[in-house]
């Protein structure tokens, strides 16, 4: 085997001073960190995806779609199956196509930079929509020059996304498969553990990520006086894809300078290198054959197959969820884009420490396969009851005065109220939302400080009045205002004939809401215990020389029937959900309100049927995987038995 095979550098250059990084704990480390800003891209999306619907005017399942490029080209990287013999120097690949990730990112933030940024002055898109009945209403032409809904921006996106999606198939396929083939069995499991619960750090600071960035105007200095929350403010949603790109930019052509195969001391792994390259195919016809043969040997093994249509069923569920759970978590518990993509941190931080301990706690105590997928049963169960419970926690659902929100009452008919932006209204009583200020009847407002921001408290409502006289309802005190400042309204009957700005008062809401995360931490910390023995029983389920292949088509697999379809199905569910949509210039644009508890039990009750459909696969690799060895003890022992067998035999 020639110096070049172990030898850390690029080409001819590889000097003295680089070898001694050529180990495996440098390369734990480095592929760990691109694996912590690749995790970052995607959690990323997520924390700016309802800021991305309103940038574009497009809905829930329209947005999946944009983003299913990712998983569309990682479905065909199935067809480079048959090269794969062909790569030798796997870490120089997987560092080329980061760099092609790095490039799809940057591109998915260039709608923004070819945009004209006159667009963004005083507000985004809420020129159109008057605060208060009657303003300037009867000479009031909406401007269609320039179409909220971009079909090109979605284009360049969806582009961006399918080359990411290239990094991606080489990361997994190529960077697992080569730390696993440079470490012994028996230390596996507690590098595994560390390499994928590092990784889950990334969806975290994605998140913290895209909080920072959203409350960023989209385009910094022309916001005015906009603060986040004020009708017209948009988030900095494509800051997070440059800062994102610009790290994987940085960090991939480390891993370029790592040989085909890492030194050691052990020359079990420099025979087995041998081996495996010597069993490479040398003509065309040879590799489609041997191809055929691996894909043959790979679905007649019941293991295999079980344990890979458990991981697609479980990520059908939580893939889609976690997609759109920020989105679940600002509409459902009336949170700011911010505050909902930064509730999802917990549940990263317990999913990284979940793994790391499990690998930690499966490499010292050498759990058999059957163990394992006993684990892998139980955690299956929990997070079904998880998301049985979830589904009960539940804040007051929004009703809008006026059905559906749009249609005219009697009150409104002379007010000429826009539709193309919701702007919750809360008459004084605490009790009635309304669309708008316009939509509630108000003709005029002053602004009060409250928690050190401005609101806005509307006077002479007609729909207030209108609406209280029919619930008999009075006002009883000034509950928006602090506590220090709250003091009674009125002191005899007076109907409400005011609004304030904002949603209505709810009790519990802010705490159901950290109740929420809770779950969600808890069921993310359970889940995330499964994952290194699932790796190890994928890794030892199969013959070494069909590793590279096995992770090329159970990402395929997952990515055709898990990653791409997951976001689709769970946006057209949301969308089915949605009670209010937006309008500009006769176009229907994105959701402005959904029907919170419809959206909560179809997202909860279908992610609780998926895992139950993946805990019979999960019994099917419990079945089936006694006499796998997982160690490299456990193979000594099987050979010691086979040797004095045969010994007894003669």
């Amino acid at each position: 085997m020639s110096k070049t095979t172990t030898s850390c550098g690029l080409f001819s250059w590889r000097p003295t001073w680089l070898q001694s990084l050529a180990t495996k704990q440098v390369y734990a480390a480095v592929y760990s960190i691109l694996g912590i800003v690749q995790g970052m891209g995607f959690s990323y999306l997520s924390s700016v995806l309802s800021t991305i619907e309103k940038q574009f005017g497009i809905k829930s399942k329209e947005t999946a779609w944009v983003f299913s490029g990712n998983e569309i080209s990682q479905i065909c990287f199935i067809f480079v199956l048959p090269f794969l013999g062909l790569i030798k120097k796997r870490a120089l690949w997987t560092s080329i196509a980061m760099l092609m990730t790095s490039f799809g990112l940057f591109l998915c933030a260039s709608p923004f930079f070819v945009k004209d940024k006159s667009l963004y002055d005083g507000g985004w898109n809420s020129h159109h929509s008057p605060d208060i009945c009657g303003d300037d209403q009867a000479g009031h032409v909406e401007d269609c020059s320039t179409r909220v809904r971009d079909f090109w921006g979605m284009v360049i996106i969806f582009a961006g996304f399918f080359i990411t999606g290239i990094g991606s198939s080489f990361f997994y396929s190529f960077g697992i498969p080569y730390m696993d083939d440079n470490v012994s069995k028996d230390a596996s499991p507690a590098v595994l553990g560390i390499v994928l619960g590092t990784r889950t750090l990334g969806p975290g600071l994605g998140y913290l990520l895209g909080s920072f960035c959203l409350s960023i105007y989209v385009s910094p200095g022309r916001e005015g006086s906009l603060v986040e929350g004020d009708d017209g403010w948009l988030g900095a949603w494509w800051l997070g894809f440059v800062v994102v790109g610009t790290l994987t930019a940085v960090v991939a052509p480390f891993l370029a300078l790592f040989p085909e195969r890492l030194k050691s001391e052990d020359e079990t792994f420099a025979k087995s290198f041998e081996k495996t390259q010597d069993e490479i195919p040398k003509t065309g016809m040879d590799y489609i054959e041997d191809t055929k043969q691996c894909a043959m040997r790979l679905m007649k093994n019941k293991l295999y197959v079980c344990n890979m249509f458990s991981a697609v069923t479980a990520l059908l569920a939580f893939v889609g969820f976690g997609t759109f759970i920020p989105k679940y978590f600002e509409y459902h518990f009336r949170q700011k884009a911010t505050k909902s993509g930064l509730s999802s941190l917990g549940s990263s931080v317990f999913t990284g420490l979940g793994i790391i301990i499990s690998g930690q706690v499966i490499g010292k105590y050498k759990f058999k396969a059957k163990t394992l997928a006993a684990w892998s049963m139980i955690v299956g169960i929990l997070a079904v009851l998880t998301l049985i419970v979830t589904s009960f926690i539940a804040c007051p659902k929004l009703e809008v005065y006026g059905g559906s929100g749009t249609d005219l009452q009697e009150c409104q008919r002379d007010c000429g109220c826009s539709k193309s932006e919701f702007k919750p209204t809360c008459s004084k009583d605490g009790v009635t939302l309304f669309f708008s200020p316009c939509h509630a009847g108000c003709k005029s407002f002053t602004t009060e400080q409250v928690d050190g921001n401005d609101l806005k408290v509307f006077e002479d409502c007609s729909c207030t009045s209108q609406v209280a006289a029919e619930m008999n309802l009075t006002v009883t005190e000034m509950w928006w205002r602090e506590e220090s400042l709250k003091s009674p309204l009125v002191t005899g009957q007076e109907l409400s004939s005011g609004a304030v700005e904002g949603f209505c008062p709810s009790s519990n809401c802010d705490d159901l809401f950290y109740l929420g995360i809770g779950v969600f931490g808890f069921m993310s910390l359970i889940a995330s215990t499964s994952r290194v023995g699932g790796t190890l029983i994928s890794l030892r389920a199969v013959e070494p020389q069909d590793k590279a292949a096995s992770l090329v088509i159970l990402i395929s697999f997952l990515s055709l029937f898990a990653f791409f379809p997951s976001p689709i199905i769970f946006g057209a569910l949301i969308d089915n959900t949605c009670t209010i949509w937006g309008s500009s210039c006769g176009e229907e644009t994105n959701c402005l309100l959904y029907d919170t508890d419809a959206m909560r039990n179809t997202m909860c009750w279908f992610t609780a049927t998926c895992l139950f459909v993946s805990f019979l696969f999960d019994v099917g690799v419990w079945r089936f995987s006694d006499g796998l060895q997982l160690y490299e003890e456990e193979e000594e022992a099987k050979e010691d038995v086979d040797i004095e067998l045969k010994s007894t035999g003669s």
